[in-house]
């Protein structure tokens, strides 16, 4: 028998990707135009590109748990890239409340990732707490 029901967390990593990509999109900068968002780097890599990986955390209660994601920004500058990072960190820290979501907890970087290809890359973090459905 089992003292606690069990809990199913979402896929946060394919609602990080869904999250971004419809807010990057609604964007008007300049840099947001054009931001292919993915769990991997696709095979012809884009000329702005966010991936997303699910880093896993410890769970925070019984129906929570936290997330940390990792997320790497490529563009074709310096300053775009620079100028997305920084985008994808504001709209991670404005993540609460939007569907599992329930709060930012902590935030790292941007950092310069050196790159063999010479291609402007960043890398960042986001901590999040993630609610779970009881089964």
């Amino acid at each position: 028998m089992l003292n606690k029901p069990p809990v199913l967390f979402p896929d946060t990593a394919a609602w990080a990707v869904d999250y971004l990509d419809d807010a990057i999109d609604a964007r008007g900068e300049s840099y947001c135009t054009g931001v292919t968002v993915a769990t991997k780097v696709p095979a012809q890599m884009p000329a702005r590109l966010v991936t997303v990986r699910d880093d896993g955390g410890p769970d925070g209660s019984t129906v929570t748990k936290t997330c940390s994601l990792g997320l790497n920004v490529y563009a074709a500058t310096d300053a775009d890239c620079s100028d997305l990072a920084r985008m994808v960190a504001a709209l991670m820290r404005a993540a609460p409340d939007d569907g599992p979501i329930t709060a930012h907890l902590n935030a790292s970087g941007p950092y310069p990732v050196p790159e063999q290809s010479g291609k402007p890359h960043l890398y960042l973090s986001a901590d999040l707490l993630v609610s779970g459905s009881a089964l």
